[in-house]
């Protein structure tokens, strides 16, 4: 996918470097870049992604997106081949290019968001059941694990994966 194409909807990006390129994947795991990858340098609790940055151009990522302010640009020696991307808000930036990488898949069906303290796991595999009785094909992201339809997709670390995968899996659902 082009990465103009990708990068639709955001705004306020600075770019240095070729923004008419093509991309295989996006990540913001710098070990699972490859050559053709976007890779987004995300701050997260405990870990700057920027540091992670050598590593995701070691692996052959040809676009590194960061957040305006997170560091000293210069600093950072990104190869001339090498497209860098900043933007006011990265993980926002990285919702909305997961989404337009995936071509939406959330708008291929219907969804159901379940919030709260409590009972969040149970509710969600009581209407799971609930649905799939009245012949409704159904998916399920959660603590527990990712469904889709009766197949077990991967067990779950946390509630709510980041956006770049919850949008692969929803992709991966949609298909089913």
């Amino acid at each position: 996918m082009k990465l103009k194409e990708i990068l639709s909807g955001i705004e306020g990006i600075k770019a240095k470097g070729e923004v008419d390129r093509e991309i295989i994947s996006i990540e913001n795991d710098s070990r699972k870049v490859k050559k053709g990858s976007m890779f987004f340098a995300i701050k997260g609790f405990s870990t700057d992604g920027t540091t992670f940055i050598p590593n995701a151009i070691e692996n052959g990522a040809d676009v590194i997106l960061i957040e305006e302010g997170s560091c000293d640009y210069k600093s950072l020696q990104i190869p001339s081949n090498v497209t860098l991307l900043v933007v006011p808000d990265a993980r926002y930036a990285m919702a909305i290019c997961a989404c337009n990488f995936y071509d939406n898949p959330s708008r291929k069906f219907k969804l159901i968001g379940v919030t709260g303290t409590k009972g969040k796991t149970t509710t969600t595999f009581m209407m799971k059941e609930i649905l799939e009785k009245q012949g409704i094909k159904t998916g399920l992201v959660g603590t527990i694990a990712v469904y889709s339809g009766n197949k077990m997709l991967k067990e779950s670390d946390r509630t709510t994966p980041e956006s770049i995968e919850l949008q692969q899996l929803f992709a991966k659902m949609a298909d089913d």
